[in-house]
């Protein structure tokens, strides 16, 4: 284990206790929904500015590829650090003058990374965390009022948060660890940039019609429709040569996946909303 990596392993700690102690002193259902939805900011904020901007890079060691260890190293700050922070502002009713020194914090944090070295900015500048930071809490801590009495819209966006994370991580990881398969789309130089773009794009648009299915048409006709048509469509993407799957995989094996995972979240939808439960 490189010591690059404990680095980024220590911020996996600190929100692991975050999230620890905000299922343990408040109502925690209530939080996940919000902690999901910060997720998901983050996430598409990362695809505009990582993965097509190029803005910054990670250093943990995980991968020999930069790429998928700019994302591992992204993962680890926009999916686990920062939305478990925002969530526990939100969760605790935090002032204004500590939420400007947990800003601090972070920025320090930030600061500390490029000084190690295990994290590097490309033309970004830890000034444009800060203000991402303090217009966010502001954001968060209205969802967090929000989801105290839910709608259909605020139940829609946090399914379709955690639907875009989730299944987009699920994706990424069959690749980078197991090389199940590869997008090729020529919108990069680097392929694997290409891959990374197109694969998050497909979840950003996919996502809307799983989250319709989740909270609408949760039935099994529904999902053996869209078992055939998910099976259907990358067969399509194969024949366009646009995905390149290894020989041990099958089209099939995505369709089996997405259903498992879509009756996972239909169950944390449940546990979020219950007072939404039809």
């Amino acid at each position: 284990m490189s010591t690059n990596l404990l680095w980024f392993l220590g911020l996996v700690l600190i929100s692991a206790w975050i999230m620890y102690i905000t299922y343990k002193k408040t109502k925690f259902h209530l939080n996940l929904a919000v902690y999901f939805f910060t997720m998901g900011l983050s996430f598409l904020m990362e695809y505009i500015v990582l993965i097509l901007g190029d803005a910054y890079s990670y250093y943990p060691r995980v991968f020999s590829n930069q790429w998928y260890d700019d994302v591992f190293g992204s993962s680890i700050s926009q999916a686990f650090f920062i939305p478990s922070i925002l969530m526990a502002i939100a969760a605790f009713r935090i002032n204004l003058k500590w939420v400007i020194l947990i800003i601090v914090y972070i920025f320090g944090i930030e600061e500390l990374f490029l000084w190690l070295g295990i994290y590097k900015h490309n033309w970004w500048n830890s000034w444009y965390t800060v203000v991402i930071l303090f217009i966010s809490v502001f954001i968060i801590k209205w969802w967090r009022n929000r989801v105290e009495g839910p709608d259909f819209f605020i139940q829609f966006v946090t399914i379709y948060m955690a639907i875009t994370t989730i299944f987009q991580a699920v994706s990424f990881y069959l690749q980078a660890i197991f090389e199940t398969h590869k997008y090729t789309i020529g919108w990069f130089e680097s392929p694997y940039q290409d891959h990374i773009a197109f694969n998050v794009l497909i979840w950003i648009i996919y996502a809307f019609l799983l989250t319709l299915i989740i909270l609408k048409f949760y039935r099994f006709l529904w999902l053996a429709i869209l078992f055939l048509a998910d099976s259907l469509f990358h067969i399509i993407l194969i024949k366009m040569e646009i995905l390149h799957i290894n020989s041990f995989w099958h089209p099939i094996f995505f369709s089996i996946i997405l259903i498992v995972l879509m009756i996972l979240i239909r169950k944390l939808n449940v546990y979020m909303f219950p007072q939404l439960k039809k």
